[in-house]
């Protein structure tokens, strides 16, 4: 019997390398015009197909004639990166910022990864901030960097910033038709952006500027499996023993910090929180509660903000600022979880949301590159498929999904009633916008920033198909259910726009959060 297993093993594992070589020689090699048609062809059923609203902001003639200027346009064969350039704009034309593609990346075999460990990219380490059209590197989290934090990026490989910015910005969208998002996504996500549109690189020279002086820096590819050499006269400490009562204290610390860690998001690379709390506190003003929230994911949600909100109430504070900026979104149970203590009336948070058929939310079960995910899916086919007929119900024809946020919630017993602030700007998308649809139609909440870069009328997500096209490996995610607040505006198609619109970005303060503080003290 354990033979037999091991024999399957090795078959599977001569498969996987197998497949991974042919892979990479695919992506590598140049496709005929027949097979880049083939592919655009491809991406477009499967969009009709699994798309619940593709023509929200384009009309099907227009992009109808977009795929076929390209498909036209393809006389000579080119690479998948090179079709990836060329397909990304008219994926972006939908204007729908869930819906869009990516190029293949060379994938490492099990040899690679066994010597040298998984592979991460040279910009892995830096995180960018764009002021006035200009880059500047905002954060390190490499340990030994000799980059200096406030510097200008000027060029990479001799290639100016400022076009290469110009370039990423036609590859991708926001919700409708605001300006604010892709000047913000393309600044912040420049090294994930440059990565996906360059040939894949150990390293990258980086032109910069501090002051008046201009230098150069190479960043380099990390390996995780990378070989540390010790110095001969490195003397190496022998392992301490220590006792059972001690490794029982160090077993509880441990804990309570796995639990402290999870309920705060904490990421461990960036060494950073996804969800901050904290009081803000003056001689001139009265206290002020300030919940900073990177993303809606990652940890235990539900200890967090009961925690805050308690904190809040036992404190007696009066004004809270929610700080939604840079945030791309997250869960939908999160988002309900921090409204239910905004709100003192009950609610219903999300309308049912439109697919275009019954099982669509179980299509990336089944197409999954995993076989034991569809193995797995197939055996439970008919579980999920009872489960289906309880949770999709048709509507003028139409399935819709119908989430427990469709149906009437209850607000938190101690939820609050003081003033609340929201920061957004174009980077507030997804789920950030859908919170402050809420937040805005309810005038629960006074916005200070500029207009979100998901859309008020809703968005196309919930979950996510990820296709690969066959000829050129290029992927594309599709969201499979429209997602949208009870609350609508006119015209359609724009952010959650600011109460106060403040446009500037300063590197030395934060004028957005200065003028929250000067409020509070003028309103008391």
């Amino acid at each position: 019997m354990i033979k037999k297993v091991l024999i399957c093993l090795l078959i599977v594992l001569l498969a996987s390398c197998s497949s991974v070589k042919k892979y990479n020689q695919q992506i590598s090699t140049l496709h005929s015009p027949e097979q880049v048609r083939s592919d655009i062809d491809f991406a477009y059923h499967k969009l009709q197909r699994l798309h619940p609203d593709l023509y929200w902001y384009i009309s099907k003639d227009s992009l109808d004639q977009k795929i076929n200027e390209l498909k036209a346009s393809v006389q000579q064969p080119i690479s998948s990166l090179e079709f990836y350039k060329q397909f990304a704009p008219v994926v972006a034309s939908i204007r729908q910022g869930h819906t869009a593609i990516y190029s293949p990346r060379t994938k490492q075999t099990r040899k690679e990864k066994k010597v040298r460990g998984k592979r991460s990219s040279p910009f892995r380490s830096l995180a960018f901030r764009g002021i006035d059209n200009k880059l500047f590197v905002n954060k390190i989290y490499g340990k030994d960097s000799t980059v200096v934090v406030g510097s200008e990026l000027l060029s990479v490989d001799n290639e100016k910033t400022s076009d290469l910015l110009d370039s990423f910005q036609k590859l991708h969208t926001g919700d409708g038709y605001n300006t604010t998002f892709i000047p913000q996504y393309t600044s912040r996500g420049f090294g994930f952006l440059y990565t996906r549109t360059h040939q894949q690189k150990d390293s990258v020279l980086m032109r910069l500027k501090t002051n008046d002086s201009v230098y150069s820096r190479y960043l380099y590819a990390n390996y995780s499996k990378e070989k540390k050499v010790l110095n001969k006269d490195t003397v190496v400490v022998p392992a301490v023993k220590i006792s059972k009562s001690e490794k029982k204290i160090i077993k509880k610390e441990n804990k309570r910090l796995r639990k402290h860690y999870n309920k705060y998001g904490f990421d461990k690379y960036k060494k950073e929180y996804n969800r901050n709390f904290r009081f803000i506190v003056s001689d001139t003003a009265p206290s002020i509660a300030y919940m900073k929230i990177r993303r809606f994911t990652k940890g235990n949600y539900k200890d967090f903000y009961k925690e805050s909100f308690s904190k809040i109430d036992s404190a007696n504070c009066k004004n809270l600022v929610i700080d939604l900026r840079g945030n791309l979104g997250g869960r939908l149970a999160e988002i309900d979880e921090l409204y239910s203590y905004l709100t003192n009336k009950k609610y219903v948070f999300i309308e049912k949301a439109k697919m275009t058929q019954r099982m669509s939310f179980l299509y990336p079960l089944f197409h999954s590159k995993s076989w034991l995910q569809k193995t797995g899916t197939t055996l439970l086919l008919p579980v999920l498929s009872v489960y289906q007929m309880f949770k999709v119900k048709k509507e003028n024809g139409d399935p819709y999904f119908n989430f427990k946020y469709s149906r009437l919630r209850e607000p938190k017993p101690n939820s609050f009633d003081g003033k609340v602030y929201v920061l957004i700007d174009g980077e507030s998308f997804s789920a950030s916008s859908i919170l402050s649809t809420h937040l805005k139609a309810t005038k629960r909440a006074t916005f200070v920033g500029k207009e979100t870069g998901g859309a008020y009328n809703g968005t196309i997500a919930g979950f996510f198909a990820i296709i690969e096209l066959p000829n050129s490996k290029i992927n594309m995610r599709v969201g499979l259910m429209k997602i949208n607040a009870p609350h609508t505006i006119q015209p359609d198609g724009f952010g959650i726009k600011p109460d106060v619109y403040i446009e500037k970005i300063s590197k030395e303060k934060d004028n957005k959060m200065d003028w929250v503080i000067r409020d509070i003290q003028e309103s008391n």
